[in-house]
């Protein structure tokens, strides 16, 4: 078996987004997705860098100064694209780390929860941050919606459904399409926009939706820090 993950960047910040925002973390970009989300109403704010992508060896993937933050407390945060597109290298990476650092780091992995988990992640994944799209992205109800997977994430212990709101009709088809997959106690609406003037815009219309709709709300902390500027 290889010994290498498609790394597109990593970086040391603070979680930007959902139920761990404003904690410091490892962002660790793989590349690829299966999606495109290219809709009316956003589109996705990283596709620039995930498209590209770097086959690195395990050993090389953090730099020893990070692997110091993790061993302090900072999350690992696997992102993507889609990182689950990469669950069977992901696994072999977390048994590699966990046997050359001697501890197993916190990880948050950010999946759009169209890929089934796989039972290995499912015991050592800490936090599971979900965004399934919606109408608005553009993408196909076949290829964005897979139950079977957002029923299995809806029963991990500590999970978020976090949905991209720039309309009430987002927050409207949130409720009817997936009211028989998931908790709601565990969505989060989350304004659209990838850049500091697009959320003043929608970051009203989420954050009412959410006090309306009794649903989480999470902003975009990291846009709201440094607004375009990627690899922070």
């Amino acid at each position: 078996m290889k010994k290498e993950l498609s790394v597109s960047e990593i970086f040391y910040s603070i979680q930007g987004e959902g139920q761990t925002m404003g904690i410091p973390a490892v962002f660790l970009r793989l590349s690829g997705c299966n999606l495109l989300c290219k809709g009316e109403g956003w589109i996705c704010d990283s596709i620039k860098v995930w498209k590209k992508g770097v086959k690195t060896p395990f050993e090389d993937v953090i730099c020893p100064d990070y692997i110091e933050k993790l061993h302090q407390g900072a999350h690992l945060v696997i992102t993507g694209g889609e990182p689950m597109l990469h669950r069977k290298a992901i696994e072999r990476y977390i048994k590699w780390f966990e046997v050359e650092h001697n501890f197993k780091p916190i990880i948050e992995i950010e999946t759009n929860g169209t890929i089934s988990l796989e039972p290995y992640l499912e015991k050592k994944v800490d936090y599971w941050n979900v965004s399934p799209k919606l109408e608005s992205s553009g993408e196909s109800k076949k290829k964005r919606f897979n139950e079977l997977s957002l029923f299995r994430l809806n029963r991990q212990g500590n999970v978020i459904f976090k949905f991209v709101i720039s309309k009430k009709e987002d927050a409207l088809e949130v409720f009817n399409e997936f009211d028989k997959v998931i908790d709601f106690k565990n969505v989060v609406f989350m304004p659209a926009g990838e850049n500091q003037a697009e959320l003043e815009i929608t970051r009203p219309i989420a954050a009412q939706l959410s006090v309306d709709m009794c649903v989480r709300y999470s902003d975009r902390l990291h846009i709201v820090i440094w607004n375009l500027k990627t690899g922070v």
